[in-house]
């Protein structure tokens, strides 16, 4: 049966990804350094025009180059397609509990508190963590685990930390919302991956051998 490990270079975008965002989340919550950083990155990106068509349309492409990297590999290696599989359902499940822990955490988005926002989300609309960081990140490790071009990975994570930055800058996100996004996109695939070739390596090698 092919191998389906991929280099380990390939997967160096998304250890760097994981420790800068368990990093960030070392920061303690609003209060903290965390809402200087982002009360910063508003004030350097304040005037610059576009930032939410920055924040969507690097969403789009990076939601299209997922699509096109994960269909060319479905077809040219037909032994990744089960990581392919749960890599792609491991971002959904990302998004879901990203979905979920806004209704736990509860937290006001930071243009409620201060001014800084164009627009605001409604109230209700909860900040931690980030949908965007999660979704984009999320392809990007989706990518890693299933492509093993190192290139395309890194290409892939720069532009979600563009996606998940623009948002801190438009004043809709904390830097720890888009750090925990960032956290849930990248683990869960990597956890559903992880788990399903456990699984399927204990089945092979459990599995009774078949008469000559």
């Amino acid at each position: 049966m092919p191998s389906t490990r991929l280099p380990a270079r390939s997967l160096l975008p998304v250890v760097v990804t994981i420790c800068t965002a368990a990093l960030l989340l070392t920061i303690p919550m609003p209060g903290s350094v965390s809402v200087l950083g982002t009360r910063w990155l508003h004030s350097t990106a304040a005037g610059m025009p576009g930032l939410e068509l920055i924040s969507d349309a690097g969403l789009m492409l990076l939601a299209a180059t997922t699509a096109a990297s994960l269909g060319r590999t479905w077809w040219s290696h037909p032994e990744r397609r089960p990581r392919i599989v749960m890599a792609a359902a491991g971002v959904a499940l990302a998004y879901v509990l990203s979905e979920g822990g806004k209704l736990v955490f509860a937290q006001e988005r930071p243009c409620t508190v201060w001014l800084i926002a164009a627009e605001c989300p409604p109230p209700g609309d909860w900040s931690l963590p980030s949908n965007h960081a999660t979704l984009a990140f999320g392809a990007a490790a989706a990518i890693a685990l299933t492509v093993g071009r190192s290139w395309l990975t890194w290409s892939a994570m720069a532009l979600a930390t563009v996606v998940a930055v623009a948002r801190v800058a438009q004043g809709v996100h904390y830097l720890h919302d888009i750090a925990l996004g960032a956290l849930l996109g990248v683990a869960v695939p990597i956890i559903l991956v992880a788990f399903s070739e456990r699984l399927r390596e204990s089945l092979h090698t459990g599995s009774p051998a078949r008469p000559e």
